[in-house]
């Protein structure tokens, strides 16, 4: 059956490996494509070896544009559209299917990016091309082109006029420091290819330094997320010093290798904000905690209630381990902060209440989250109201080692000390571990607790 492929051209030049630091990068923007196209059911095909052994005259750059339709046949590959693929782009977990937008056209992403650089190539070619009257505007960038084989004739031709003009595209190559790129910019004009543009801010976003998107927005404390990693999809790490490549594209797979992942678990955990990240969350290891807790089919016939859910962070891990989810918290800000959170969520109900000052009235629940005050004695009142407003209820606590606020540990003590409560088991962070305000944990995160 035909498939959908990345063509991806990541060939070692043994002569450059202490410039581009032993093409290390390669394997962090690989990785991101074999996910990708595992998900997308597309094939990844990786060029790792070249054509025509001859790389010096034979250039990388140009035997990835001109040889791909050898190369997938000569590994017998059935392909329905092909992707030609940069070997310095990484692409976002969740990247949507760009295969689907092409309208079987030939694809490709404008390149504005150094229109000053792009000039001087276009003149440096044109000579070659008999003056062509070259539109700038037109311009694309090569490391990302979609296209089928209704183009084939297309990429032949292009072919052609490399093999017989190749020592000449070595001299402009060197001359002008641009390799296949701007001729297959030519060709394309010149044989009035019909080309679908993709938005090149979202499907290739390179020179990220000059659009200052390797920054993040200050204003928001709570989320140092680089703006590269949260708005494009495909990141192409050019435009600046190699050298710099192989550290910064490390730094982000470094930083969002946890995404790349089948596991339902680790797709619904990363989907949400955890407390090293967001102070009024809790910590990744204490959903993960609740998930091994509740993943028996029984809890799936169980109804909780929240007391203080927030944002909403934990009370979507809550609803894909029960049967249902009643979210409460006193502000209706945090209330629609919640929703959105949890918007592909159908079992959650909410409510808001003041957990302290209301008169309760909640549904039934085996399992109740205790988050809303964090005074003393006041969580010993709430943990006494719980007992004896639900039956026999398991009861979970967060913020037990906060050393900040000691309330709820007292509180806890206090109940265990008259027999009202037990300490079923301890959840979360360990002591030492940080937080996004600064503080550390002196215990343990969480606690499950029996009556």
């Amino acid at each position: 059956m035909k498939k959908n492929v990345v063509f991806m051209a990541c060939i070692v030049n043994k002569e450059k490996t202490k410039k581009y630091g032993d093409f290390e990068y390669f394997n962090y923007a690989i990785k991101t494509w074999k996910y990708w196209c595992k998900k997308n059911n597309c094939k990844f095909v990786l060029f790792d070896s070249p054509f025509k052994k001859d790389t010096k005259k034979y250039r990388i750059n140009w035997q990835k544009e001109v040889f791909v339709f050898d190369e997938l046949e000569r590994r017998n590959i059935d392909y329905d559209q092909i992707l030609i693929l940069d070997s310095t782009c990484m692409i976002k977990w969740d990247t949507p299917n760009f295969f689907e937008m092409t309208n079987r056209k030939f694809t490709a992403t404008r390149d504005m990016d150094n229109l000053r650089w792009i000039h001087d190539s276009i003149e440096g070619y044109k000579d070659f091309f008999d003056g062509f009257d070259f539109d700038i505007k037109k311009y694309i960038n090569s490391g990302f082109v979609i296209f089928n084989e209704d183009h084939r004739d297309f990429f032949e031709s292009f072919k052609r006029m490399y093999l017989e003009n190749v020592d000449e595209m070595c001299r402009l190559h060197d001359l002008t420091g641009t390799a296949e790129q701007t001729p297959f910019n030519y060709w394309i004009q010149i044989k009035k290819m019909d080309v679908n543009f993709l938005n090149g801010m979202l499907y290739r976003c390179s020179h990220l330094h000059r659009k200052e998107l390797l920054s993040y927005n200050w204003q928001l404390d709570n989320d140092k997320t680089p703006f590269f990693i949260k708005y494009p999809y495909v990141w192409m790490f050019s435009g600046f010093d190699r050298s710099n490549r192989g550290p910064l594209m490390k730094q982000t797979w470094d930083l969002v290798k946890h995404n790349y992942t089948f596991d339902e678990n680790e797709i619904l955990l990363n989907s949400v904000r955890h407390k090293d990240k967001f102070r009024l969350s809790t910590s990744r290891k204490f959903k993960k905690d609740l998930i091994d807790l509740f993943k028996s089919r029984k809890f799936k016939d169980i109804s909780m209630v929240e007391l203080g859910c927030c944002h909403g962070d934990t009370t979507k891990i809550f609803s894909k381990l029960f049967k249902s989810v009643h979210a409460v918290d006193w502000k209706q800000e945090n209330i629609d902060l919640a929703k959105e959170m949890c918007k592909d969520c159908d079992n959650i109900t909410y409510q808001v209440s003041d957990v302290v000052n209301d008169e309760w009235d909640f549904p039934e629940a085996g399992v109740v989250f205790i988050d809303a005050s964090h005074d003393y004695p006041q969580v010993a009142r709430d943990i006494e109201r719980a007992i004896s407003y639900f039956n026999d209820p398991i009861i979970i606590l967060d913020d037990y080692g906060n050393p900040n606020n000691k309330n709820i540990r007292a509180s806890v003590e206090d109940k265990i000390s008259d027999g009202t409560l037990k300490i079923s088991k301890t959840i979360g962070e360990y002591p030492g571990f940080k937080t996004k305000s600064g503080w550390e944990l002196d215990d343990r995160e969480g606690i499950i607790c029996n009556a």
